[in-house]
């Protein structure tokens, strides 16, 4: 393994250093502002359980594109956040980039994959129980996403020094966008889709990693895409999934469930919930309950809602609504750190990621 930056040493785009950027980088630890200097809706902290709210970066005029946020806490505690920025999405110049919430206050950011003259996108943190973080992601070997392909880096000092690119599957197509999880029996299953078929599916290790296998693909009319997904206590599975439904027709997220691991899973069916054919992300809480981010509209990605699920999904109770001003708040990522705290990233507007942190009292 080399250093961080040794091994991004191939970046697409330069100047990203020196006086002005740290200061970019300084501002947006403190001012939760957007690209045209407005506030980006920043929650009172006198609400109970609701502890900050930001951007992970200000954005840059060579940085104008910021989506697809991924956040995870790594190994030795801290919280890290990547998404795919550059000029636009699927633009050659597109890299995947991180930053670390350490003290209160985001890191400057820093490639850490990026491919010559090819788009990155769809990022996706993950540690396993060896300890070792993994960095999941695509890259665009053609004219579009259905030409990607699913490539990993590994990082075993919490994404300071990352390993060389290792492609997982050279079959073009395939997309990464939520979280693995660990089984009970101690597999590992990741959620894959496919943009050729508009299909969800599923692989799984049952070797730490070294080697994965294909055990499942959940298809529907319209199709579905982007499953997130959890295990219960008895070991079945729920994954909710993005609609193919087009927007303004009705789009619901869609719902499966599996009881053997993955291999196979029910029917899949539209629950009430809305969806505008845009990402969505699930977590399992510490005290049991479901947490879902999406949004809240069959028609446009506003607004960017959380609900909450005491039933194991068979219900859903709105909770809070995190943004409801026009514009695109979309593909939400969550997680919750040891310490209970709920991390929640999304794109804002197309133009940063934005960050919020709160606990569950804030969802009561």
């Amino acid at each position: 393994m080399g250093s961080m930056m040794a091994q991004t040493r191939e970046r697409k785009t330069r100047g990203r250093s020196g006086p002005a950027w740290l200061l970019i980088a300084a501002l947006a630890a403190v001012s939760p502002l957007d690209s045209r200097g407005q506030v980006m809706n920043e929650k009172p902290a006198s609400e109970p359980g609701f502890i900050v709210a930001g951007p992970v970066f200000a954005p840059t005029p060579e940085l104008p594109s910021n989506h697809g946020s991924t956040i995870y806490q790594l190994p030795d505690g801290t919280i890290m956040c990547a998404w795919y920025a550059g000029s636009a999405e699927a633009a050659p110049d597109v890299d995947i980039y991180a930053a670390r919430w350490e003290g209160g206050a985001w890191s400057r950011p820093q490639v850490i994959a990026s491919t010559p003259g090819k788009p990155e996108g769809n990022p996706v943190l993950f540690a396993d129980e060896s300890g070792r973080t993994w960095l999941f992601f695509v890259t665009i070997h053609g004219l579009g996403w259905n030409w990607a392909k699913i490539k990993y880096r590994t990082s075993d000092d919490s994404g300071r020094t990352w390993s060389e690119v290792v492609i997982l599957r050279d079959k073009r197509g395939w997309m990464t966008r939520n979280h693995p999880i660990t089984l009970r029996d101690g597999r590992l299953l990741m959620p894959l889709y496919s943009e050729n078929k508009w299909c969800s599916e599923f692989m799984a290790s049952a070797d730490s990693s070294r080697t994965w296998e294909h055990i499942s693909e959940v298809c529907s009319r319209p199709g579905n895409i982007q499953a997130a997904v959890v295990e219960f206590e008895d070991g079945e599975l729920y994954a909710t999934m993005r609609t193919g439904e087009k927007k303004g027709r009705d789009g619901r997220i869609w719902e499966t469930r599996s009881t053997d691991g993955g291999r196979t899973w029910t029917p899949p069916r539209k629950t009430a919930l809305p969806n505008p054919n845009a990402g969505t992300d699930m977590i399992r809480l510490q005290s049991g309950r479901l947490l879902l981010a999406f949004n809240n509209s069959d028609r446009a990605r506003t607004p960017l809602s959380l609900a909450v699920s005491d039933d194991r999904g068979r219900s859903w109770r709105a909770a809070r609504d995190v943004e409801t001003e026009p514009g695109e708040y979309s593909y939400p990522s969550l997680c919750q750190d040891k310490d209970g705290v709920i991390h929640l990233t999304y794109t804002y507007r197309r133009e940063t990621i934005k960050h919020i942190a709160f606990t569950e009292e804030w969802l009561k």
